[in-house]
């Protein structure tokens, strides 16, 4: 009984780490070690690293960004689809006013 008690009370855990696109956020560790909160159950990620907007504007989010999109891709309403490094394919979902 007790296994099963364990197995409930990370599975909670893992729960309640849960974040939205949008959320703030922060990782810790790095490779294997790296621990981020947005990725919980979900393909969201934390992006903690510098951006360029459509217009130029650089940005470090630190907070949780979608599914993939690839180029031009299509995301939910209130987000969009935006490049967050070298690879076009690689772009995600974001909130819609992140580059406001």
């Amino acid at each position: 009984m007790k296994p099963m008690l364990m197995i409930a009370a990370v599975a909670l855990l893992g729960l309640a780490g849960c974040k939205d696109v949008g959320d703030a956020c922060s990782v810790s560790g790095d490779g294997f070690t790296r621990r981020d909160p947005c990725a919980a159950l979900s393909e969201n990620i934390c992006l903690n690293w510098e951006i360029t907007c459509p217009d130029g504007q650089r940005l470090t989010p630190n907070e949780c960004v979608g599914a993939v999109c690839g180029e031009g891709g299509d995301c939910p309403n209130g987000q969009i689809c935006l490049q967050i490094d070298a690879f076009p394919q690689n772009s995600r979902c974001v909130k819609a006013d992140l580059c406001d």
